[in-house]
Parts: structure tokens; C-alpha cells; sequence
């Protein structure tokens, strides 16, 4: 289980850039002592850089005679079309991997998989997901740093408001993009439904992420709307919606959706990994800023 490794720093602009350009020029850079001068930032914001650089699953740890910090295939596929995350379409795949992290990223994983309200405060979310810890691991986590990680999650979604702020307490996160999260009115949030319009080819890339983590060829619809790791919960979809973007995805990627006899069942017919299809999405540019 990962909880309160973000150092309270939520993801800011241009941090993952910064962590796989020097990471790509050093594989030993987040061990050299001086690396947090190198990035410009505390001891503490740079243990933050390196814990999102791994919880996106752009970087990893690689122990062999030495113990590395080097890009993973999803981070060098990044590095060479979208070093900057200019991106929605990488945004997406980002927040997907982030969000089906379990063990590395415990809160984000129960707040979009588990987590059922749409609608909710910051004090109904600590209480919900303290009941989750305590049904779900034997560790013991402490409320604090519970708190601290729906703080944290709940700054990298929502939308910054500047009034009576300092400059550093404004930086955008990359995140709130993706309008995911949105602060309604007083203390309470929303969960709100993917908008973009080419959201089939992150669709479908993530799909085939869950097929090669899992082993499966098929999916149900009703999977798809209400299991964990998959379209309904990461991105916020209804039934209906899913149904309509199933029928465009299968019109460009080799899915078949069966709707004979009730079978409501997805077929992913195709042996292509997810991350070529990803590099050829790049390479095609099928996607907007």
C-alpha cells in the first residue's frame, strides 16, 4: 500500500518534464546528492518529483549491481513525442495509470475505483476512505497522513482559485485539464465525466493496458460501466455514454461489441501491445492539444 508519499506536494507543471530529462541523462540522478539543486527545488519537492515520475509509471526503480531510476517504455515513449505533456491524450494515460496504481498510489485508486459518490465533501471522503483502509490492509495508516492524501488528490484535479493565495500556492497541476474533479460550491466537490473529443483512442488504449495486466480478451459491458480499473469508474462514465463510445471505438480499433443473446461482452481482437499503439498514436498524431 502507497499513502502520504507526495510529500503534500501535488504534481505541479513542468515537473515530469524536468525528472525525465535528467533521469534520461543520468540513471543515478536521484541518488546524487545534489540532485534537488539540480531541479531548483527543496529536499522534499524533489522526493515528491521522483514519487509522481513513479507513480505514473513513467520511471522505476531497477536494482542490479547498482540501483537505477531509469524510464520505463511508457516514459520513453513519452520523453520522445510529448517531453513537455502538452497533451490530453497523454494526460489521460497518465491519470489511467495513476489511478489503477494500487499499491503505489492506495487513495487515487480507491477514490476512482472504489469510491461510489458522485458528490461529496473533503471530511465525507477521509471517513469513506479510512473505512476502506481498515477493511482493506493490515497496516495501520495514520488519519494524518489520510488527510494529507485527499488534500493532495483533491488539489491535482480541481481547478486552483487565486484569491488570497501566494504565487506557489496557484501553480497549476496538469491534471485539472481533464476537469475530473470540480469544486461546485462551498465544501462540496463533483465527479465529472470525461470531455474530449478523441477520447476512443485513449479509450481504447487503456483497454488494451487492462487486457495485458490482467490476461483477458474480453470484458463485459457491465464491467466496463461498474469494475474497477475500467472506463465507467476512471473517467467518470455512465452506461449510456460507454454504449455511445463503444460503437465509434469499434469503427477505428479491432474491438467487437456483441450485443446478441444479453452477452453484452467486448472482444479485444488484436495481439498489439498497448504501448506500440500508444507510440503509433503519437507517430499519426491522433489527438488535439
Amino acid at each position: 500500500m502507497g499513502f502520504g508519499q507526495h510529500q503534500t506536494f501535488y504534481l505541479r507543471q513542468q515537473w515530469l518534464t524536468k525528472g525525465l530529462t535528467e533521469v534520461n541523462k543520468n540513471l543515478r540522478f536521484f541518488y546524487e546528492p545534489e540532485h534537488f539543486e539540480v531541479l531548483g527545488v527543496g529536499k522534499n519537492m524533489a522526493k515528491s518529483i521522483r514519487h509522481w515520475l513513479k507513480v505514473t509509471q513513467l520511471t522505476e526503480e531497477r536494482r542490479t549491481t547498482i540501483t537505477e531510476f531509469a524510464m520505463t517504455n511508457f516514459g520513453k515513449v513519452v520523453f520522445q513525442f510529448d517531453p513537455y505533456i502538452k497533451t490530453r491524450f497523454t494526460l489521460y494515460i497518465l491519470h489511467y495509470l495513476l489511478v489503477t496504481e494500487k499499491n503505489e498510489a492506495s487513495t487515487w485508486y480507491w477514490f476512482f475505483n472504489v469510491f461510489n459518490e458522485r458528490v461529496f465533501t473533503k471530511q465525507m471522503l477521509i471517513e469513506k476512505l479510512e473505512q476502506w483502509v481498515e477493511e482493506t490492509f493490515e497496516k495501520e495508516v495514520s488519519i494524518n497522513s489520510l488527510k494529507r492524501d485527499v488534500d493532495c488528490l483533491i488539489q491535482l484535479y480541481t481547478a486552483k482559485e487565486f484569491s488570497d493565495k501566494t504565487p506557489e500556492d496557484v501553480i497549476k497541476s496538469p491534471f485539472e485539464t481533464l476537469s475530473l474533479v470540480n469544486h461546485t460550491r462551498g465544501t462540496y466537490y463533483v465527479k465529472s465525466k470525461t470531455s474530449y473529443n478523441l477520447i476512443e483512442n485513449v479509450l481504447y488504449i487503456t483497454l488494451l493496458i487492462y487486457s495485458e495486466k490482467h490476461r483477458v480478451k474480453e470484458v463485459s459491458l457491465n464491467d466496463l460501466v461498474n469494475g474497477e480499473e475500467l472506463w465507467g469508474k476512471v473517467f467518470n462514465l455512465n452506461r449510456d455514454t460507454i454504449i455511445e463510445y463503444l460503437e465509434e471505438v469499434q469503427k477505428h480499433y479491432p474491438i467487437i461489441f456483441t450485443r446478441t443473446n444479453r452477452l453484452d461482452v467486448i472482444l479485444i481482437n488484436t495481439e498489439t501491445l498497448w504501448i506500440d499503439e500508444m507510440k503509433a498514436a503519437y507517430e499519426k498524431e491522433v489527438f488535439n492539444l
